[in-house]
């Protein structure tokens, strides 16, 4: 199985340092268990999964381990350090433009075919 890439240590604005990881398909799929989605709340709970899967995926705040409770992890967050951290953590797991338009090559390439 390869290893989960962590990143850090990261300095939040306020000064709080913390190390966090890329997060794996189980990941979203516990937070999706915990998280009920309706037609009524689609769009706001689409946001919490992303927001609890960014929580469930930092490790280490000020040379701790954290305790895996993601659902409250921000509670005692000032907004910038949510904010920064999740500018951060999008920018480092999420798909960039190189790779972006790799898959659109190789959409293209299938709806060709």
């Amino acid at each position: 199985m390869e290893e989960k890439r962590v990143f850090g240590p990261l300095t939040l604005p306020s000064g709080k340092v913390i190390k966090f990881r890329e997060p794996l398909g189980i990941d979203k799929n516990n937070v999706m268990q915990m998280v009920p989605i309706s037609e009524e709340n689609l769009i706001n709970g689409a946001m919490l999964i992303d927001e609890y899967v960014a929580a469930k995926c930092v490790i280490e705040i000020d040379g701790k381990e954290t305790t895996g409770e993601y659902k409250t992890l921000f509670d005692d967050w000032k907004n910038k350090d949510i904010t920064f951290y999740r500018r951060v953590y999008d920018k480092c797991v999420g798909m960039g433009a190189e790779l972006q338009t790799e898959a659109d090559k190789a959409a293209d390439f299938l709806l060709k075919n």
